[in-house]
């Protein structure tokens, strides 16, 4: 939310894309359409706040004013939601497959806790698993803190030993110097590969963090621009 000489903005995501309004209250056919999701029947609508994940219908109303801005929304085409449970709170899905970094998201799981689908012997759901939702009941899920916390991942072709299951910028350029270099010439980069399925690969910039697994590969390097 923004105040603007011309009136309040408020920004909403819709699968990842900001887009933002100047009305208050928007009903789910606005979202979808707001969106580009037409006709917006044939959608489905969820809304991801307060660490609930629900279906919004057509008609429903959305008050952007009285939930922390951006409103995180998701997308499917469908015609029908399908339910799960984590840690015995309830949360809805537009698709009948749900992966591991999703549950973590919408579910605010921490990084050092496990997730365990209870229907199916207490399995460990790893990183790069999903869950497939039932169309006729709830698939329930738990969590509960790792009884093995560290893991090995590769800095610079080196192998790190850690306990930590969410490293910072700042912490991987830690690892991968001794002492780093400095100056205010000084820039680094951070690059990344075999990571979780949804961010298997990429860079990261001064001020992020990711979440990190088993054999997980970093080249960190040093720049100086002067």
């Amino acid at each position: 939310m923004a105040d603007t000489q011309h009136g309040t903005i408020y920004a909403i995501k819709v699968d990842g894309r900001t887009l933002t309004t100047e009305d208050p209250k928007l009903t789910g056919r606005q979202v979808r359409s707001l969106a580009g999701a037409a006709p917006a029947s044939d959608f489905i609508l969820i809304m991801i706040a307060d660490g609930a994940a629900q279906s919004v219908g057509l008609d429903r109303s959305v008050h952007l004013d009285e939930i922390a801005s951006p409103v995180v929304f998701r997308l499917f085409r469908s015609d029908r939601t399908f339910s799960f449970t984590v840690n015995e709170r309830g949360f809805e899905w537009g698709e009948a497959i749900i992966d591991a970094d999703e549950i973590r998201q919408v579910a605010r799981v921490p990084d050092d806790h496990d997730l365990i689908l209870d229907s199916d012997g207490d399995r460990i759901i790893g990183d790069d698993d999903a869950v497939r939702l039932k169309g006729d009941g709830v698939e329930r899920i738990v969590s509960r803190p790792m009884a093995n916390q560290t893991i090995t991942i590769i800095v610079n072709t080196r192998p790190k030993t850690i306990s930590a299951r969410r490293l910072t910028f700042t912490d991987l350029v830690a690892l991968a110097f001794e002492t780093p270099p400095s100056g205010e010439n000084v820039c680094f980069t951070v690059s990344y590969r075999k990571g979780p399925k949804r961010r298997s690969e990429g860079s990261l910039l001064e001020g992020d963090s990711i979440r990190i697994k088993e054999g997980m590969v970093f080249n960190v390097s040093a720049t100086d621009k002067s």
